[in-house]
């Protein structure tokens, strides 16, 4: 299948980029506002010859940006082979940001999100339209995962949204309560506990067992990160029971085999169990498959840090030592978190075994 071109917002998008412009720094370049330009970006606004003018001497696109704002709107096919397509090419998408920095992941995932978004708008058939517009949310979404792990919580934030968007349209509602979990996990990586809670608890109102699910375990780790032992173990135990009913779900990580038992070791190393926490992902580290990177990379070294915390610095050493090169690969701005603590840990305790690798830590958390 030929390559679609490019359309004129994701050129402005990539010359903005390549220029080096923010958001805010292009609005004072051209008469629109910075949240008009997002929309222009995001292919909500129908460039006029006008602003394809304005954009292309600003962007030095050498007449580029007004060839394509002439370009008529792309032809949809009449049958279902571009939701095939574009469904099988998510699979292969998802599976490069098991093992890739987000950084590459995103230079291929973003513009999916514009182009299907853009085929769902200029859609005749409803029924493609629809299913256009699902594939656009599941697209947003995981771009805005990627954009998590890449360090970016505002353009994590602003894809998300857009998946709500993108999923209302096509019918699907759980999405919206599902936004509501990703933010819970926003919050958690900040360390707000109060907000953790406060989100998983408004995402647990849904009637979807896979986000009540998912919304128990972020309510448990917020418990956790707070103190509170009882109320943890409660929605934990919740969780636990809602996650039996529930099937594959559209949404969460494809990686875990069981998503409870890892909320459970963390909320139990917040909780200061750290042993108990050790032996949990001692369990699960070998169900999560080879490669699923990303995953073992992250809770790889959350086991450390809890057999480090356990008083087993060696052996946590040992681990991430193992970890060293795959941590370099997935590139993951929440796995460089983790790695901040342990460093912190080997600075605070000074073992022996420790000195090799915390050379190897500064490198990575510096070399960027």
């Amino acid at each position: 299948m030929k390559p679609l071109s490019p359309t004129f917002a994701q050129e402005v998008r990539r010359l903005r980029k390549e220029r080096g412009l923010s958001l805010s720094q292009m609005a004072g370049l051209v008469p629109y506002s910075k949240g008009h330009l997002s929309k222009i970006e995001n292919g909500q606004v129908h460039p006029n010859p006008e602003m394809a003018r304005i954009f292309d001497s600003v962007l030095h696109a050498d007449g580029h940006l007004i060839e394509l704002a002439d370009a008529p709107v792309r032809p949809i096919p009449s049958d279902h082979t571009a939701l095939l397509t574009y469904d099988s090419m998510f699979d292969n998408h998802r599976a490069l940001g098991h093992r890739l920095s987000p950084e590459v992941v995103l230079v291929s995932l973003r513009p999916q999100v514009d182009v299907l978004s853009s085929m769902a708008r200029s859609a005749d058939d409803p029924g493609l339209g629809r299913g256009l517009w699902l594939l656009a949310a599941r697209y947003a979404e995981y771009a805005g995962w990627m954009e998590q792990e890449r360090g970016d919580d505002a353009s994590a934030a602003e894809l998300t949204k857009r998946a709500v968007q993108y999923a209302a349209k096509g019918g699907d509602l759980e999405l919206e309560a599902w936004a509501l979990v990703r933010a819970a996990e926003f919050a958690l990586y900040r360390g707000d506990a109060h907000q953790t809670v406060r989100l998983a608890r408004r995402a647990g109102r849904s009637r979807s067992p896979a986000v009540k699910a998912g919304a128990a375990q972020r309510e448990a780790q917020g418990y956790a990160l707070a103190g509170a032992a009882a109320r943890c173990q409660e929605a934990l135990d919740r969780a636990d029971e809602l996650q039996r009913t529930v099937g594959e779900s559209r949404y969460g990580s494809t990686s875990l085999v069981d998503q409870v038992a890892i909320a459970r070791a963390w909320s139990f190393h917040d909780l200061g169990r750290h042993a108990e926490a050790a032996a949990i992902l001692d369990t699960q580290m070998p169900l999560i498959a080879p490669t699923a990177l990303r995953a073992r990379t992250r809770f790889g070294l959350r086991r450390a840090l809890a057999y480090a915390e356990a008083g087993e610095v060696d052996h946590a050493c040992e681990l991430v030592t193992a970890l060293v090169d795959d941590i370099r690969q997935v590139q993951s701005a929440t796995v460089h978190i983790d790695l901040t603590a342990f460093s912190r840990l080997l600075t605070r305790l000074r073992p022996a075994a420790g000195r090799e690798v915390m050379g190897e830590i500064n490198e990575i958390l510096f070399e960027g």
